[in-house]
């Protein structure tokens, strides 16, 4: 009889406990973030009169055990002394992802008055209806024309 219940129990220990590789069930901003190297592409203004435009394209990456819905992308174009020249916030393709997944995001963020070469750093914000992603700075260097 002892047997039994010893068999039932450790039967029981394993056959209940449950691999959870799919990450955390509760959302922490490292849970999701911006992949690799985006693109940063500048534009010149097209006259006095139009904004010049940055595009920026990339990928999100969940290592969230959640379902993320809402997903969009927060960018800042800074230049010197951090001061902000433009910003937008766009949805991610797709706006929901399963656990573990991944997005696209594209953004053209427009600079009034400046030239896209004055910018210095580029701040882009995952962010999902689940919380805020891990901000990620990235310096960048134009080309002289």
């Amino acid at each position: 009889m002892k047997y039994i219940i010893s068999f039932f129990s450790v039967f029981f220990l394993f056959g209940c406990s449950k691999d959870d590789s799919a990450g955390s069930r509760v959302f922490m901003s490292e849970d999701l973030v911006v992949l690799g190297n985006p693109s940063i592409i500048g534009e010149p203004a097209g006259t006095p009169e139009d904004p010049s435009f940055i595009r920026i394209s990339g990928n999100i990456d969940s290592q969230s055990g959640l379902d993320l819905t809402g997903l969009k992308v927060r960018v800042r174009v800074l230049g010197e002394n951090s001061a902000v020249l433009g910003i937008s916030e766009n949805a991610c393709t797709p706006a929901a992802i399963a656990p573990r997944g991944s997005c696209t995001f594209l953004s053209a963020i427009a600079l009034v008055n400046v030239d896209f070469k004055d910018s210095q750093s580029i701040e882009i914000t995952p962010v999902c209806d689940q919380g805020t992603g891990t901000l990620r700075l990235i310096p960048v260097i134009w080309p002289d024309s």
